[in-house]
């Protein structure tokens, strides 16, 4: 298996997801018990409460395009772990930062996020 190309293959699906405003559909890169630290947001655990939280982002960037760059992965047996740039433009509120996530492996043999966290920065 080739992880870089998987992660890239992942980040363009969940940037496509994210560019329709589909909250559901980025949730679905994650797992059930999820556990999102965000900007300016308390902890949360479950996909549930991630859909709610980007349910609010996507609000504050209809028109914009998410975009994800991978500057770093890893893996190890079942884990994995990503750090990239990710930018919301061609909005009045876009943003950028930085991002990283731990990823598993499921039983199907697919990669779910299991940790995410992101914050705000110039890049």
């Amino acid at each position: 298996m080739d992880m870089k190309k998987m992660l890239e293959d992942f980040d363009e699906a969940y940037n496509k997801a994210f560019n329709r405003g589909d909250a559901a559909g980025c949730a679905a890169f994650f797992t059930e018990d999820v556990i999102l630290l965000a900007p300016g947001e308390p902890m949360v655990r479950g996909r549930q409460a991630f859909e709610d939280i980007y349910k609010s982002r996507m609000k504050q960037s209809t028109g914009g395009t998410h975009t994800n760059e991978l500057v770093e992965y890893g893996v190890d047996g079942d884990t994995a772990y990503q750090v990239g740039k990710f930018a919301v433009e061609g909005v009045e509120d876009g943003e950028q930062g930085y991002f990283v996530n731990v990823l598993k492996r499921q039983a199907d043999g697919s990669w779910k996020v299991a940790v995410s966290i992101f914050n705000n920065a110039k890049i």
